[in-house]
């Protein structure tokens, strides 16, 4: 209740603005950018190390506007909203339901900064479409810098070790690891060998939006 007396009025002093585009809108994404998103190409699946990767969208407008706010804005709704759109975008011939799901983690530090982990929110949305798990297990070791402006090899050799596995033996499990981009794939390659080494069989990427 409080929480939606908070909201009414925060909208009459400043009224909600779309992720996408900034425009007053009711929704976190508002239906001119929602239209638009789903007009957009589904990204070819990508191949990893230890499975492929698969994207809802490209990281371009307005769904890289709607993302920036959802992880560094404190808007846990226009998350919500791109993993459900993101759901409804995966498909593949061997894209197959997973025994459950991971985010891959943040450090302590971010994590703090910003009050909640945005893979983790995708990865609760989209694994409740598919009626599986989140494993929690996974968590990162040490804190690295941010990984935009790095060149593919600093960025493999910033998030190497950085990850652990607390959870028992994964006996052959097929995860989907959740992340909201995908740039050289470095990081969700990092955590997706610890998983390997933890038992998994396979590992798919799921992300929101990759980097052309």
């Amino acid at each position: 209740m409080l929480a939606a007396l908070a909201r009414l009025f925060l909208d009459a002093v400043a009224p909600r603005r779309c992720a996408g585009c900034d425009a007053v809108s009711d929704e976190p994404i508002c239906p001119h950018c929602t239209v638009a998103m789903a007009a957009m190409p589904v990204p070819s699946v990508r191949r990893m190390r230890h499975g492929s990767a698969y994207a809802g969208f490209t990281f371009d407008e307005p769904v890289r506007a709607a993302l920036h706010r959802g992880k560094y804005g404190g808007d846990r709704e226009v998350l919500e909203d791109l993993a459900a759109m993101t759901a409804t975008r995966l498909d593949g011939p061997r894209l197959f339901t997973p025994d459950a799901i991971v985010a891959v983690p943040l450090g302590v530090r971010r994590r703090r900064q910003r009050g909640y982990n945005q893979s983790d929110v995708l990865a609760h949305v989209i694994a409740s479409t598919r009626g599986v798990p989140v494993l929690d297990q996974l968590g990162r070791i040490r804190d690295t810098p941010p990984q935009s402006a790095r060149d593919e090899a600093t960025r493999r050799s910033n998030v190497a070790g950085a990850f652990a596995w607390s959870g028992g033996q994964l006996d052959g499990a097929y995860l989907w690891l959740v992340d909201d981009v995908l740039t050289t794939g470095a990081t969700a390659e990092a955590a997706a060998s610890v998983l390997g080494r933890a038992g998994a069989s396979l590992i798919d990427v799921v992300v929101v939006a990759v980097v052309p």
